[in-house]
């Protein structure tokens, strides 16, 4: 076995849905079988088990990295047959060397997988590249003051995207519509220049846009919707890049440096409130997490 990946997260089987009841809490990330989530993936994106929400997943999967699991997103279709569902609409690209398809290196897609190094795809492709250098999966160490993110939207002409936003820590902090004319290739390539963060967090950009509704390529109803109205959309996302903002050379998780303000000012909430302020709404989440468990 090289790789695990949680199917399903939010979808009942067996009496059992693993992100739901009580044994998730969706704010904090925190989960009683938290040893469970020694995995090195988990779905998004299942296009033959489409979400009623289809960020409700990213949500869960930002506030598991910020409890520090290192868990990369992917996609499937889970067709099972070529009746019901669309082979591959639903897809994972990984990273690795395929000059020659047919000799693909087994072992460096593994390898890419581990790391993170993949992109997620429901009709639209994500890429993204911090100071031009360091792109997905990567640790983004030795940076500036000022932090250049460029992000590529790309996918097929009968596809389109009409927004893209930029996550960290699983925070939308920025932000922007796409007019799309339906090129095929790339759609949009926009570039955002922010301050460098005040600690460690986790990049993430995901595209979105319109549904499509003609046969050939429908997005799937929901599988088991929360809700009585479905809008469907098409998605692209990126895995992370991770922000050495201390520039330690280390990546530290929203729950290690909470972990890390606890040991130095203890129970003192003034002092931590004081400490906080140079925080990301994860850390403060985190904290209130520790103080009441």
């Amino acid at each position: 076995m090289k790789v695990i990946t949680l199917n399903h997260p939010r979808d009942l089987h067996s009496g059992f849905v693993p992100l739901g009841g009580v044994q998730f809490n969706p704010k904090t990330g925190k989960h009683r079988q938290a040893e469970a989530f020694d995995i090195d993936a988990m779905e998004v994106v299942t296009s033959a088990a489409m979400q009623s929400d289809i960020h409700l997943l990213y949500r869960d999967w930002f506030a598991l990295l910020n409890r520090g699991h290192r868990i990369a997103a992917v996609a499937s279709s889970d067709s099972h047959d070529v009746n019901r569902f669309i082979l591959g609409q639903g897809r994972t690209y990984v990273a690795a060397n395929d000059a020659n398809p047919a000799k693909l290196d087994l072992d460096e897609a593994w390898r890419s997988y581990q790391q993170g190094r993949l992109l997620v795809s429901l009709g639209l492709l994500c890429t993204m590249k911090v100071d031009g250098r360091f792109t997905v999966g990567d640790l983004a160490t030795g940076l500036g003051e000022k932090v250049k993110v460029e992000v590529l939207v790309s996918g097929p002409s009968w596809v389109q995207a009409d927004r893209i936003e930029l996550f960290t820590n699983g925070v939308r902090i920025r932000e922007q519509a796409l007019h799309d004319d339906h090129r095929a290739g790339e759609k949009a390539r926009i570039t955002w220049e922010l301050p460098r963060p005040a600690h460690d967090v986790h990049l993430v950009a995901i595209a979105t846009g319109p549904g499509v509704t003609e046969p050939f390529w429908e997005i799937p109803r929901p599988y088991q919707p929360t809700s009585k109205t479905f809008t469907p959309r098409v998605i692209g996302s990126t895995n992370p890049i991770w922000i050495d903002a201390d520039g330690d050379g280390h990546y530290q998780s929203a729950l290690a440096i909470a972990q890390s303000l606890l040991q130095r000012f203890g129970t003192n909430r003034e002092k931590l409130k004081e400490a906080l302020k140079q925080h990301d709404e994860s850390v403060v989440i985190q904290v209130e997490s520790l103080l009441s468990p």
